[in-house]
């Protein structure tokens, strides 16, 4: 198979297509036509017949991707930026569809003359917290087998040293055709000899005031559906918010719970503290009988005064001897008393 005439490349966006196929696989029709069987499963299992950008609608509205106008060339011109990535705030599947839905609306006809994209890859204002290889990897294999030769040149915008650098030694891995499809560019004049300055952001040196706007930025989406994205996202919100803080406050019962175990287990492993001293009588000493909230040494000494605890046993009363108490006599004296016949008896 001989690749066609330049001048018959304008036809129609399926011979566009056809060619690509071809091209992709050196004219070489059986090959060609593989591919061509591989994509048409690819897009039935992956939902390309096109992407809805309904299904993506989340990535599509970051404005990290958008067409504007087209190069020099008549490609369309997409605009990609690296700042506006985040991986961690971000889903693998959707992210990729949007990259497809863009590969899809750039090589249409009525945005490009040519069938082919030129990529604008704006790495200013990016870290490398905006860095996605796992989506680059995904990707990658994605585009090259299901819109072959679609992409005509990438142009890197700013490159410094370091950048130089790293292409010098990283290009030495690539085909011929990959490098010469990855153009870095340091200087904005340079961009300017790829795109016209109507199509170019005043950003990079251009004239255009372009801004993304999703209502007109994005084909297939009218407000209703951003309205019905935007309830979507905030219920999405609300139920997170709520499941939150419902696991907060099974978090915090928890911890209650295990708290109070604790607090029972140290109490066991105490034991019973103090005890004190048995109700006493008005006269005599009691022993310790395990009174709560006391130990035996902060007792009362004799047990308390008639049974409560903390009150001082009165004195013994006086013992009595022959004159009326003026001696005291043995104990034996003070319990019986004096013989009879002894009291008031005049002394011997």
């Amino acid at each position: 198979c001989e690749p066609p005439p330049p001048s018959s490349l304008s036809l129609s966006p399926a011979f566009h297509g056809v060619i690509s196929f071809l091209a992709a696989r050196d004219w070489d029709m059986a090959k060609a036509t593989q591919l061509l069987h591989e994509c048409v499963a690819w897009r039935r299992d992956f939902g390309a017949n096109p992407v809805d950008p309904k299904q993506c609608l989340g990535e599509l509205l970051k404005g990290k991707t958008f067409l504007h106008g087209q190069d020099r060339q008549g490609n369309a011109l997409l605009y990609h930026f690296v700042r506006k990535q985040d991986p961690n705030e971000r889903d693998l599947d959707e992210a990729a569809r949007a990259i497809v839905f863009w590969a899809e609306q750039a090589s249409k006809a009525e945005n490009s003359k040519t069938g082919k994209v030129t990529l604008v890859f704006v790495r200013s204002g990016a870290t490398s917290a905006n860095g996605d290889l796992t989506l680059a990897r995904t990707i990658a294999p994605i585009l090259s087998n299901n819109f072959p030769e679609t992409l005509d040149k990438v142009l890197v915008y700013p490159t410094g040293p370091g950048f130089r650098a790293a292409w010098m030694a990283g290009q030495l891995f690539l085909d011929a055709t990959t490098r010469r499809k990855v153009v870095p560019i340091s200087d904005q004049y340079e961009l300017l000899s790829y795109v016209e300055p109507q199509f170019l952001l005043r950003e990079f040196g251009g004239l255009s005031d372009f801004e993304f706007r999703p209502e007109s930025g994005i084909p297939g989406i009218n407000w209703w559906d951003l309205e019905s994205h935007q309830a979507k996202q905030l219920a999405a919100k609300q139920a997170e918010a709520q499941k939150l803080a419902e696991e907060q406050a099974k978090r915090a019962q928890e911890e209650q719970q295990r708290a109070m175990q604790r607090h029972m287990q140290q109490q066991q492993q105490r034991g019973p503290q103090g005890g004190g001293y048995a109700l006493g009588s008005f006269g005599g000493g009691g022993a310790p009988q395990g009174y709560p909230g006391r130990s035996p040494q902060m007792q009362p000494p004799g047990g308390g005064y008639g049974g409560y605890p903390g009150q001082q046993q009165p004195p013994p009363p006086a013992k009595r001897g022959l004159f009326g108490g003026l001696f005291r006599g043995n104990q034996q004296d003070a319990q019986l008393g004096p013989p009879p016949g002894q009291w008031g008896a005049p002394p011997p």
